[in-house]
């Protein structure tokens, strides 16, 4: 009996052919989409971008076994992303706590945008023109513009050291002559030259057509009037850029809120001590800080005022200017006017990080920057993923590559952290009499005195601000007392009502020191009691600190530098009734008998 087919085997046999023809090609391998996303660009060596990607990776960002402790350095074969250790085969992704967390596109489109930024400089990149050269979203195109400034962020340092290195090396702790021509001393070697620009600026236009009172000089151009402040919501609209660069040499660029010198000086904390530093006069205070610093005025007026009113050494004088600082400035706004046309202040910090190092990779080369050296990893992004049990499946956050990495943000200043609109704070206005007294170069340590003088009384201890009005009161006693004409004799004039003279010694010594008065100690010895004599430089007397706080106090900080001290020659012997005693008048008659024997 024969047995019927199975239904299975005949539907089976029908559809496959009897002869086996083994040359037919198996159906094409299915396409990914990173696969897809590459065939866009036949003109491109991915391969070429791949691998730089990978060596950039490895270098500044490595990972290693946790258990062989061994740097993972094999690679899988089908998944670019991820490496393995070359002992136990434990697998982690190149790409976590990296610039490029959670990239979903292929390794080479990094390397790809830095090279063509690198050869682009000093033109920007735009996310605009990323996404015309991938063919990518626009959230795409910012977000790779965001991870490499991210990446660019991260070579700051190492270019920071390369420029300590040469500048300790050319110099090597030589100190500029005080005066005379510098230009043979500064020859071929790297100086420092730094300014201040207003990167965009806002027009009156802008500003609801209302002109800016309360702002002076570059700061006029990027802050809002308060009453339009407050309708837009927003204060900050342009972005002042700071400045340090070296001809032919790097340039380090810096997002500040104004110039005054709490806003600057930390700028310059990695550079050497006493190196050359060369600016306009919009450094006073650098001179206590740095012997080696020179500035140059752009205001100097010509020497016949007839026939030119501005010198022609204004921009150049001895060898000092600022021209190189100023020359990258010029590159800067043309620039970034060109790429961007506008940019947000809160990520200025960004774009001049960028800038700056695609400077320095020009300068340094990549190899010289980064060689052996490795970058802490960034953590700047979230955990990545996480389990939805009502989805029975894995989601991914948000990526916000610069969650951890806030100092990368400028902080907007607003109406109310601006000294001139909080009114408890009107008193830090220097007062006008003062102004004019100020302008004095010699007088700059006076002027810090009595800014500090008002910053404390807004926001010292209570105890202090007690002692400082005391002393005050005291010193205006004694100021009203004084006079141009006449010294002014301390004890002569005694205070009953005071327990004792220290606070009036602290006081005229502080004078002394600050250029207010010129004080003479007279005496005929040391040890006999102290005599003081006054004179006033100044017409007016501001107010500053007189308490030492407890620092100065540990240190027995002396406030006695400019006090002229001045002994009269002891006297032995009775007196007779011309004042002068017989040793006295031995040595007068000793110099006439040797003068009428001269003649």
């Amino acid at each position: 009996m024969q047995v019927a087919p199975c239904k299975k085997e005949s539907l089976f046999s029908a559809r496959t052919p009897q002869n086996y023809n083994l040359s037919i090609k198996p159906f094409p391998k299915k396409l990914t989409a990173k696969d897809r996303f590459n065939q866009k660009f036949p003109h491109l060596n991915t391969d070429y971008y791949t691998q730089i990607t990978k060596n950039l990776l490895s270098t500044l960002y490595p990972k290693s076994c946790p258990d062989c402790k061994v740097p993972l350095s094999k690679e899988f074969s089908t998944r670019e992303n991820v490496i393995r250790c070359p002992k136990c085969n434990y697998l982690e992704s190149r790409t976590p706590n990296t610039p490029l967390e959670h990239l979903k596109l292929p390794l080479w489109v990094f390397s790809y945008l830095l090279i063509e930024s690198i050869e682009l400089f000093p033109l920007g990149l735009s996310a605009s023109a990323i996404c015309r050269k991938l063919s990518v979203s626009k959230n795409t195109g910012t977000l790779l513009k965001r991870r490499l400034q991210i990446f660019c962020s991260d070579l700051i340092p190492l270019i920071k050291d390369e420029m300590v290195k040469d500048l300790k090396k050319a110099w090597k702790g030589n100190k500029l002559p005080e005066s005379g021509d510098l230009k043979p001393f500064i020859e071929g070697l790297p100086v420092v030259h730094t300014d201040t620009l207003a990167l965009f600026s806002a027009s009156q236009r802008a500003n609801g057509y209302r002109k800016r009172f309360k702002h002076k000089g570059q700061t006029a151009s990027i802050y809002l009037t308060d009453s339009v402040a407050e309708q837009r919501g927003k204060y900050q609209i342009g972005t002042l850029c700071h400045t340090i660069a070296i001809k032919g040499g790097p340039v380090i660029l810096s997002s500040v809120p104004d110039q005054k010198q709490k806003s600057l000086q930390p700028l310059f904390d990695f550079l050497p001590t006493d190196v050359p530093l060369f600016s306009d006069e919009g450094l006073p205070w650098m001179e206590r800080y740095n012997v080696n610093f020179r500035s140059v005025n752009h205001s100097a007026r010509a020497v016949d005022s007839k026939r030119n009113v501005c010198g022609k050494n204004r921009w150049s004088k001895d060898g000092i200017h600022s021209q190189v600082a100023e020359g990258n400035q010029r590159t800067i706004k043309y620039s970034f006017i060109a790429s961007y046309s506008y940019i947000r202040p809160e990520n200025s910090i960004l774009y001049l990080n960028e800038y700056s190092a695609l400077k320095g990779l020009r300068v340094y080369g990549l190899e010289r920057l980064i060689g052996k050296k490795k970058l802490g990893n960034l953590r700047n992004v979230g955990s990545g993923y996480r389990f939805n049990s009502k989805s029975g499946r894995i989601t991914q956050k948000p990526i916000n590559l610069l969650k951890k990495k806030q100092d990368l943000l400028y902080q907007l200043p607003t109406t109310f952290t601006r000294i001139h609109s909080d009114h408890s704070k009107s008193r830090k206005r220097i007062q006008k009499k003062y102004r004019f007294i100020f302008d004095e170069n010699r007088l700059f340590p006076l002027k810090q005195a009595h800014i500090d003088y008002l910053n404390f009384m807004e926001s010292g201890s209570r105890r202090r601000r007690q002692r400082e009005k005391f002393y005050n009161s005291i010193a205006y006693s004694i100021w009203n007392q004084m006079s141009f004409e006449s010294d002014y004799n301390l004890l002569q004039h005694d205070f009953n009502e005071l327990t004792s003279h220290k606070p009036m010694f602290r006081i005229i010594q502080r004078w002394a020191k600050l250029g207010i008065t010129h004080v003479k100690q007279i005496g005929k010895n040391k040890f006999e009691r102290k005599q003081f004599l006054i004179k006033k430089l100044i017409p007016e007397l501001p107010d500053v600190l007189y308490t030492l706080d407890r620092k100065q106090f540990e240190n027995n900080d002396d406030f006695s530098e400019g006090i002229e001290i001045e002994f009269e020659n002891p006297t032995f012997g009775g007196k007779i009734k011309y004042g002068i005693n017989k040793k006295r008048r031995i040595q007068l008659l000793g110099k006439c008998n040797d003068k009428q024997e001269e003649d």
